[in-house]
């Protein structure tokens, strides 16, 4: 069966989806894809509400145009266009440390580790730190720290507190668990990624953009995409894929899935090996995200990005006020909001739980407590203001609430291995940012893209071969 006579299944628009069905259409596949909601993007997606385009989450892209995302934009020749976010600060209570793009140049380092209060007689053991988490290793000493939480690796070098206060701040936010249950590896990977490109980018238009242009360039090439056609079912036959049900049956000699991995191995757990459904059962998700986005009349925050934590020895920031990294997108695209106004998402990253209701609602309210402390005049400039937390999430994507953990989910923590995009049946895979990839967020959801697009052209061409013999 060659690429032209395989007909092609993808389910779900985000981002991992979207790539793979514009990359598989490219190879000459006859693809179409399934979306169940009527907009694009999944759990990057974005809304335009009087003049201010916002996203479902609290998003940047680690490498930008240099990373997998820019890599398949070319390849379909989608035209994704970026913009450098340059100017970002970390701040630890009252210390602040500008890092800039070249934030792993020797210069960069030292007034780092110097701005959050480093104490002196550590920072040399900091630096030497800071430079390995952002120097990329060889794939054998990678796989020993895949298994290493990043705590204990911090730990060899030094102990000095608002380091690693950094440390796990950094982590929270590039890998989306704690430097207790983070991979040194999963870390080193993506830290060392953004130091080596220097590419810190917001893709213009917004989040939502990634998906459309991939989308537009599918079609272009042959695809087509239905909205509004939620897939009820994967069929099989004998091991193998032989279509979806979704308002119809829609034959398939190839499915993708972009639903995430546990969704998908619930829909066919009757046709799965009782271990291998178990083990995927057992993954944990990586923590999820409330934010709470800001339209506003005026230019009120002049940094791009900011990741602010409140000082631990302080009690009362620690009752009142909540860690949070809020960009304001609208500073490096201005086409997000009309001229003279801003656009800011601040967003907090906390264990995902969707039955965790209260506790979701105590952080919003911590985090507008923390951006008015912050920024005393910004609740005078509120043109709109929007709490998004899981069960806003769910409604916009169309799922039920128990299927949706947070704006995040992959399996990185240490201990877990990584999944498989090939699922143990014939012609059937996943794809997206907990498909076993690494990188950051949707730059993860690229890589599978990737990935899972090589390996449906190899097993295609090996069934080829197969039946010429």
């Amino acid at each position: 069966m060659a690429a032209g006579e395989s007909k092609v299944v993808v389910i779900g628009s985000g981002v991992g989806g979207a790539a793979c069905a514009a990359l598989l259409a490219l190879e000459g596949f006859e693809v179409t894809l399934l979306e169940r909601n009527d907009f694009p993007g999944g759990k990057a997606a974005s809304f335009e509400r009087d003049g201010f385009v916002y996203d479902t989450g609290v998003h940047a892209v680690g490498s930008g145009d240099k990373g997998p995302l820019g890599d398949i934009s070319r390849k379909v020749d989608a035209g994704l266009e970026w913009a450098l976010v340059g100017g970002n600060r970390i701040c630890l209570g009252n210390k602040v440390a500008n890092y800039p793009l070249d934030f792993a140049s020797d210069e960069s380092i030292r007034k780092i580790i110097e701005g959050i209060g480093v104490l002196p007689e550590n920072r040399d053991d900091c630096y030497v730190c800071f430079k390995e988490l952002s120097t990329m290793k060889p794939a054998s000493e990678m796989e020993v720290l895949d298994k290493m939480p990043l705590k204990d690796y911090v730990s060899q070098f030094t102990d000095d507190f608002q380091f690693h206060q950094m440390i796990n701040a950094t982590c929270g936010m590039l890998i989306v668990v704690t430097y207790f249950t983070g991979s040194t590896g999963e870390f080193i990977y993506c830290f060392a990624g953004m130091a080596q490109n220097a590419s810190l980018s917001y893709p213009k238009g917004g989040m939502g953009s990634i998906a459309k242009t991939y989308l537009a360039a599918l079609e272009r090439l042959g695809g087509s995409i239905e909205y509004s056609r939620p897939v009820e079912k994967i069929l099989l036959e004998n091991g193998r894929v032989v279509g979806v049900e979704a308002k119809g049956r829609i034959e398939a000699d190839i499915v993708v899935s972009n639903m995430g991995l546990q969704p998908t191995a619930k829909m066919i757990a009757d046709h799965l090996p009782v271990d291998y459904f178990e083990k995927v059962m057992k993954l944990r998700s990586s923590y999820g995200a409330v934010s709470v986005k800001y339209a506003l009349d005026a230019e009120v925050v002049p940094y791009p990005m900011t990741l602010w934590i409140p000082d631990i020895n302080d009690r009362e920031a620690l009752e009142k006020y909540v860690g949070i990294m809020y960009p304001v997108p609208s500073i490096p695209d201005p086409g997000l909001a009309p001229e003279g106004c801003q656009l800011v998402l601040a967003g907090a990253v906390l264990s995902a739980d969707p039955k965790q209701k209260e506790l979701n609602q105590q952080i919003l309210d911590r985090i507008e407590a923390t951006m008015q402390m912050l920024h005393p005049g910004i609740e005078d400039h509120i043109v709109w203001k929007l709490r998004t937390d899981v069960e806003y999430t769910s409604s916009i994507s169309g799922r039920h609430l128990g299927e949706v953990i947070g704006i995040s989910q992959d399996y990185r923590q240490v201990g877990n291995n990584r999944p498989d995009p090939r699922m143990p049946l014939g012609g059937l895979y996943v794809v997206g940012a907990d498909a076993g990839g690494r990188g950051i967020g949707t730059e993860m959801a690229a890589e599978s893209a990737l990935a899972v697009s090589q390996m449906v052209m190899e097993d295609v061409m090996g069934q080829a071969k197969d039946l010429e013999v």
